[in-house]
């Protein structure tokens, strides 16, 4: 037996087919598959000729079982280069540039073939020379069984699937009872004799090895299986098959193409083999296709010929048929109107039933649309292949396949809308992280045409499911959430917790894509003032600068961030003294001014006082019992004495000029903490307050610096927050964010300012925090 050979490149057609009418033998199923692999004493290869290579390039194990459950000695190992495929990388070791780089034909690979991608030929090692393909179809048997192909071997050539076997098989469900009598087909003369049938299989194209069969149908015993069939390889590495001369009783057909295929999301081919099918008509054709929507529509055409009472030829119901599968996946084609034959020679059938008025598409039927026919069928057929592989390429994909197109068959329409969703979350994820174009790419690759647009169906199948509707000049730049609670990515509402994902209409392309995060957390946003800050909506510990009439991310020159007191304290150089300016710690629900810490607040308070362990601290205190509190437990904390040292400048207002002014606008500018906030950072009520520079300037010169002559090194001061908010915003030139009004951030228990006084008099100011955070979020 032969090995596997798994190409990445093109060879010449040479079909070898068997035009046996009266073959009977049973087969196996490849889902039982448990086929023999010849042992090959090469380390780098497995029986198949295949090195499975990791990320690195590095081989991997070839003791490995193929996916799929086919035994080919494939590696199971994932290193599929497309986000979130986890099939096997499979790279051919059997192709070679030219027939000076072929291996020395020895005995040892006797009968395995080789591509020369020079030539675009196959050829086989037989007697100790390499001979081209159609040269060994001429004087010996060339079969194939498994993606396996053979030379000289006796043994029956293996299809998948469920073998003809006296036609008590119905591989789409039983139309007419377990045992049926196909005899009038099985006995009959041929009624066509000669005959020319081609065409592709294609998943991604089938490889060579690949076996394709022909089971002529009888159509008075319900379309069942018949015993005449008819066998071809593959011999080339596009797909194509050809029945050169086959005799025909029945023009009804199942055919069968059984092998491996190229994997359009991994570039390589896919680990093990499958089946792919089409029920067709050949009346008016010399040539058909085998690919996903023949394979999909196929338990469909037989329903809907059922429905018609079997009183309708398979042609009449086929534009139907494909029509459903496309719909199914929000894919439309075509146009509506009179029934169509699907063009071809005319072999001169007579009448096996009436013509119908039908649904058309454009008069294409599904087996004759190619991966690379170059137009718009040619990219639906390629998105829906890409779209089976949701579960993977093996046997895996088959079963999945089988469910959807079991739910069409009834009715014409997948009816699972938990499925679609998943999908639509899968293709979502592929087209956010940019694996189309890497698809595209390995398509591209394989040189056997101009790859389809088959990111649009893709795009509107997830899009649709999502419930976005048309991206166009009407919603442009228009940003939309999952709305669809059956998608893993659900959320309830735009700014709501759970997946952080959202989309926009590009204005350019027109096409529903992944948001930035400026897009997203700033969508809806209404800028007021130049350099205003906000929170995202979406990322809430993200903040955007609004400048210019948009928005930007903030960076570390609009946002300066809160220091660890601790931190602070020990950068300090020789010569610097340093006044913590903080708020007090937490307090109880007494906001007057004999209200009091927490106990929790007394810790807070303790755990500061730790950071200073040792030092002689001048401290100072508002005239409220909070901020005394405050001091004594940092003190105690600290290891160090404390004595009340009140400066009533430190009560919180300090800038207010206008008592009355200053309740008036609280009232009217949502509260004081919006209205402090607002004073600072947008100098709101000047009526209410004083000039805000030269009142925070004075501060700092008439009672900050002259009480430094009473600092050994570090002095502690506790004030409030209407008080610390402002005069923390202007020490940091307004980069610190406590924009409550904007972000709702506001200046946390024991966070402040650190004013830094050097040897020459100079003050510098950092905002520190005593606690894990410098702001609460209010």
């Amino acid at each position: 037996m032969g090995t596997i050979v798994l190409t990445l490149a093109t060879c010449a057609l040479v079909a070898c087919s068997s035009n046996d009418s009266s073959s009977s033998s049973p087969e196996e199923n490849p889902a039982e598959d448990s086929s023999e692999s010849s042992s090959d004493p090469r380390s780098d290869k497995n029986s198949s000729g295949v090195v499975v290579l990791d990320s690195l390039g590095r081989p991997l194990s070839s003791s490995g079982v193929g996916q799929g459950g086919s035994s080919t000695g494939l590696s199971s190992s994932s290193v599929g280069p497309v986000i979130g495929i986890e099939d096997t990388v499979i790279t051919d070791t059997t192709v070679v540039t030219d027939v000076n780089a072929l291996p020395d034909c020895s005995a040892e690979i006797e009968g395995e073939s080789f591509l020369v991608q020079s030539e675009n030929i196959l050829y086989f090692c037989l007697g100790g020379d390499w001979v081209e393909a159609e040269m060994v179809a001429q004087f010996s048997q060339v079969g194939c069984r498994n993606g396996v192909l053979t030379v000289g071997d006796d043994s029956e050539d293996e299809t998948s699937g469920s073998e003809s076997s006296g036609g008590n098989t119905f591989p789409w469900g039983n139309f007419g009872g377990n045992t049926v009598n196909t005899a009038a087909v099985d006995t009959a003369e041929p009624r066509m004799v000669g005959a020319h049938l081609l065409g592709v299989a294609e998943k991604g194209p089938f490889r060579y090895g690949t076996s394709v069969k022909l089971i002529e149908l009888d159509s008075t015993q319900h379309l069942a299986d018949s015993k005449r069939t008819h066998k071809a390889c593959i011999l080339n590495a596009e797909g194509n098959y050809s029945f050169d001369s086959v005799d025909f009783v029945s023009p009804y057909l199942r055919v069968q193409a059984n092998g491996y295929f190229r994997n359009e999301l991994t570039g390589g081919l896919s680990a093990s083999v499958v089946t792919l099918e089409a029920v067709v008509d050949v009346t008016e054709k010399d040539s058909v296709n085998v690919n996903m929507l023949t394979h999909m529509e196929a338990p469909r055409v037989l329903k809907l010929v059922e429905n018609s009472g079997n009183n309708q030829p398979i042609r009449a119901v086929k534009a139907q048929a494909l029509r459903d599968i496309l719909a199914s996946f929000e894919i439309q084609l075509g146009s509506s109107g009179a029934g169509g034959n699907g063009g071809g020679n005319g072999f001169g059938w007579g009448n096996f039933g009436q013509q119908q008025q039908t649904l058309t598409t454009d008069g294409r039927f599904a087996e004759d649309i190619g991966l690379f026919d170059g137009d718009e069928y040619s990219g639906a057929l390629l998105a829906i292949s890409i779209m089976m592989q949701r579960k993977g390429s093996g046997n895996d994909m088959m079963q999945y396949t089988a469910g959807i197109a079991d739910r069409i068959k009834g009715n014409g329409n997948w009816d699972d809308n938990n499925a679609k969703a998943d999908l639509a979350d899968w293709l979502m994820t592929l087209d956010t992280s940019g694996s189309y174009a890497t698809i595209r790419n390995n398509i591209a690759s394989w040189h056997l045409g101009d790859v389809p647009d088959f990111e649009k169906h893709l795009k509107h199948f997830w899009t649709t499911v999502y419930n976005f509707g048309e991206c166009n000049a009407s919603n442009a730049d228009s940003v939309k959430f999952i709305s669809n609670s059956l998608s893993a990515f659900f959320v309830s509402g735009y700014d709501l917790q759970g997946p952080k994902v959202r989309f926009i209409c590009d204005a350019e392309t027109h096409e529903w894509r992944a948001a930035t995060d400026l897009e997203k957390d700033t969508y809806g946003l209404q800028g007021e003032y130049e350099g205003q800050l906000k929170v995202g909506r979406i990322n809430t510990d993200r903040y955007y600068v609004y400048e210019n009439k948009k928005w930007r991310a903030a960076t570390s020159d609009d946002i300066q961030e809160f220091e660890d007191l601790a931190d602070v304290y020990k950068s300090l150089k020789s010569g610097e003294k340093v006044i913590f300016l903080l708020r007090h710690a937490e307090r109880t629900n007494d906001t007057g001014k004999k209200g009091n810490l927490t106990d929790g607040g007394k810790a807070q308070s303790k755990n500061v006082g730790a950071k200073l362990k040792g030092e002689s601290i001048y401290f100072a205190n508002s005239t409220y019992t909070r901020s005394i509190e405050t001091c004594e437990n940092i003190a105690a904390g600290a290891g160090t004495s404390y004595s009340e040292n009140t400066i009533d400048d430190l009560d919180g207002e300090w800038y207010v000029k206008n008592s009355s002014q200053y309740e008036s606008c609280k009232s009217s500018n949502g509260g004081g903490w919006a209205v402090n906030a607002a004073y600072a950072y947008k100098g709101i009520c000047p009526e209410a307050y004083y000039d805000f520079e030269e009142r925070s300037e004075e501060f700092l010169q008439s009672i900050v610096k002259p009480h430094f002559a009473k600092v050994k090194k570090v002095g502690v001061w506790i004030s409030h927050d209407t008080f610390v908010v402002p005069f923390t915003a202007y020490c940091t030139d307004k980069k610190v964010n406590l924009r409550y009004f904007d972000t709702k951030q506001w200046i946390n228990y024991l966070a402040g300012i650190a004013i830094i006084l050097d040897s020459s008099g100079n003050m510098r100011y950092v905002p520190v925090k005593g606690l894990e955070s410098g702001t609460m979020t209010m």
